[in-house]
């Protein structure tokens, strides 16, 4: 296996006050571009709605940076699905994509950060 074509890394922050104002209804375009519905609703289900999308935005940003680094571009962010296991472990449903992502999100009072790692199948 050549490491270098079949391993990527990505990391991406967001400032959560870009997804402060988000509505469901006034910004359903953008909203509907980026995040699957089982990831809005989950978003949406929250108390800090804008934590939510941001921590996910941030995840499939650094994803994408990560499948770049190993050949794999044009990526939609619809592909990409966020959930946490029944753990609470943030994971990656994948949905055509041929390799094996693993993340970790984390926030603060301001910051959502994520990082990425992308393994080619």
């Amino acid at each position: 296996m050549d490491f270098n074509k079949n391993f990527g890394i990505g990391t991406d922050i967001e400032t959560i006050k870009r997804f402060q104002k988000l509505d469901r209804t006034n910004d359903k375009i953008f909203l509907e571009k980026i995040f699957t519905k089982k990831e809005l609703d989950y978003c949406f289900s929250k108390d800090n709605v804008a934590q939510h999308l941001a921590s996910r935005y941030s995840a499939k940003e650094a994803i994408i940076k990560a499948l770049g680094n190993i050949e794999i571009h044009g990526v939609d962010y619809k592909k990409l699905e966020i959930f946490k296991s029944k753990e609470g472990v943030p994971k990656v449903r994948n949905k055509e994509i041929d390799a094996s992502i693993k993340i970790s999100m984390s926030h603060c009072k301001d910051k959502a950060i994520a990082f990425a790692i992308a393994i080619r199948k």
